[in-house]
């Protein structure tokens, strides 16, 4: 059996948030959040292992594209899906991978959260 995805979502909207952490869960996923960048890095220094993060690209403190670049410090190959409901914040800020990296706009369906965790997490040893 495969083990299950550990994902860590960093929204700053806390009804977003609680609405897609329950979903992921329900899902089969274990899932950390984080709804400020600080509470994002202490969750990225301090997990054991992270197969993804569902980062929104604007937070009060900060930015989804810095999270990922600390993300990838320590796991160099780590998903990420970048959300926004802005629409001058584009993938063209992103790594342009597309086998790290998606972009969704908001409004996003979870449907297609999900679909894409599932397509590019494998387990990331760390």
């Amino acid at each position: 059996m495969t083990p299950s995805l550990t994902v860590l979502i960093i929204e700053d909207d806390f009804l977003i948030r609680t609405c897609l952490v329950e979903f992921l869960q329900d899902s089969g996923l274990i899932v950390r959040e984080a709804g400020t960048c600080a509470e994002a890095i202490a969750c990225i220094t301090s997990e054991p292992r992270l197969d993804a993060l569902v980062a929104d690209m604007a937070l009060p403190d900060g930015d989804g594209m810095s999270l990922s670049h600390q993300a990838r410090q320590r796991w160099p190959n780590i998903p990420v899906i970048y959300i926004s409901g802005h629409g001058d914040l584009r993938r063209d800020e992103t790594s342009g991978d597309p086998a790290q990296d998606r972009f969704l706009s908001k409004p996003y369906s979870l449907a297609a959260i999900l679909k894409a965790i599932q397509e590019m997490a494998e387990p990331v040893s760390g």
